[in-house]
């Protein structure tokens, strides 16, 4: 059988097995082919360093290559070059007419770079920073044109990933606010935000309750509780969140003088978040246990073990009078509906946290957790007997046993120390950020 005879699907099943390369060198040699071979090949475009004038100029000679698009990942960063003058700049906003022509694409993966070099005409105070945000205004005109009703900008877009310079813990975080308008884009269901500042979000801030944005993760970020407060006020019913390490910047901004704050910004969405992993990176010293009760819909948290015990002067352990399993006046912080609970400790310390699983036990046994089924420590070293042959506090029983009485499962996971964990795009190191850094 010739190979143009076969059904189309089984066709497009043989080739979608093949290199790009290949695939890139048949669309040149068999004109017959070029159509569905160009669908495959630009389903998933990435583009690096200079790479978006060639993606741009593909699509002008032919228009309908854009219709095929369904992923796009843009990887630009500073490589240090003769003439930066000549090279730079590679302001991934540039690109924006270009992608508002991507009338299929569902997912949109930005690593931008707002460094140039010096120029001539450059501002005193600013330098070229005003170019940066005259690009950024590109970015928000799109998103902007894509909520406009009946508009075909972007309408299949639904998942988006936001880094738009090079993060790095030594310098200043990149601004969120300067490209904001992502947030009212009318299908979008999930955002990544990644080594951003966000301090307020007055101009890009829709009816409240009026977008459809489902999972929200923000990585390494410098958030406001005000910028928290109005973010979570956007979408209908927010599922999933997660707001993890500490700023990925220099000199943060907001470095959680109030952990409960944050919380209450979360409760904004309490009628429908099932999941929430938060961090509360090192500020002060002395903090109150976090009271998660609002979230009444909460199915599963990841936490730090001390934010439901308390540090410094809260902790319940500096207080001889109280019984960590049995005390009434350990009020649960923790609401009936979490099924899971993971608790982490991102550094290695000399006494295993027993006394937080105490507490929970305390909590389970008065029957304030009723669908709570297991509780899994994330670890850097290993401590799981010590932790279980731990007395729960009567002289009688230890941690295992009692846990196993009350019939909640207790799992230990060895993760990474925090300053070698974290969240990594593409694979480079230029492209994410630790849990820790040097000021945290």
């Amino acid at each position: 059988m010739h190979i143009f005879d076969l059904p189309q699907e089984l066709l497009e099943a043989i080739l979608a097995q093949t290199s790009r390369g290949s695939l890139a060198s048949l669309a040149r040699v068999c004109q017959r082919l070029r159509p569905l071979v160009e669908r495959i090949l630009y389903q998933s475009v990435y583009l690096r360093n200079h790479d978006g004038e060639k993606f741009t100029y593909a699509l002008d000679c032919v228009p309908a290559r854009a219709e095929h698009v369904k992923e796009l990942l843009i990887h630009y960063h500073y490589v240090d070059v003769e003439d930066e003058e000549e090279y730079y700049p590679l302001y991934a906003e540039t690109l924006a007419p270009t992608i508002g022509r991507l009338v299929n694409l569902r997912t949109l993966v930005v690593k931008g770079l707002e460094f140039d070099a010096d120029r001539e005409e450059d501002d005193e105070i600013i330098g070229g920073y005003e170019r940066v945000i005259a690009e950024a205004e590109k970015w928000d005109t799109l998103f902007a044109q894509s909520a406009v009703p009946g508009s075909q900008i972007l309408p299949s877009l639904t998942k988006c990933v936001m880094i738009m310079d090079d993060i790095a813990p030594n310098e200043p975080a990149w601004d969120f606010s300067l490209r904001g308008a992502v947030l009212i884009h009318p299908h979008l269901q999930d955002l990544t935000i990644v080594g951003g500042e966000l301090e307020s979000l007055k101009n890009h801030v829709p009816a409240p309750r009026s977008t459809p944005l489902e999972r929200l993760n923000m990585f390494g970020c410098d958030v406001s509780p005000s910028a928290m407060g109005e973010l979570l006020s956007l979408p209908r019913a927010l599922k999933h969140l997660t707001y993890k390490g500490a700023p990925w910047c220099y000199r943060p901004t907001n470095l959680m003088p109030d952990r409960q704050i944050y919380v209450d910004m979360i409760k904004n969405q309490a009628d429908s978040l099932v999941s929430l992993d938060i961090d509360f990176y090192p500020g002060i010293v002395d903090n109150p246990p976090v009271d998660f009760t609002a979230l009444k819909c909460l199915e599963e948290l990841t936490v730090e073990s001390d934010a439901l015990r308390g540090t410094g002067e809260y902790d319940p352990k500096n207080n001889s009078k109280i019984c960590l399993w049995k005390s009434s006046e350990l009020k649960c912080q923790l609401p009936p509906s979490l099924k899971r609970l993971v608790l982490f400790l991102y550094t290695p310390r000399s006494l295993p946290d027993w006394r937080t699983l105490i507490i929970l036990y305390n909590w389970i046994s008065r029957g304030s957790l009723p669908n709570l089924e297991i509780i899994t420590f994330q670890i850097v070293k290993s401590c799981e007997r010590e932790i279980l042959e731990q007395s729960i506090g009567d002289n009688e029983r230890s941690i295992g046993q009692a846990f196993e009485e009350v019939k909640v499962e207790l799992q230990f996971e060895l993760v990474p120390n925090s300053k070698n964990d974290g969240y990594e795009l593409f694979e480079c190191p230029n492209c994410g950020i630790s849990w820790r850094n040097m000021h945290a």
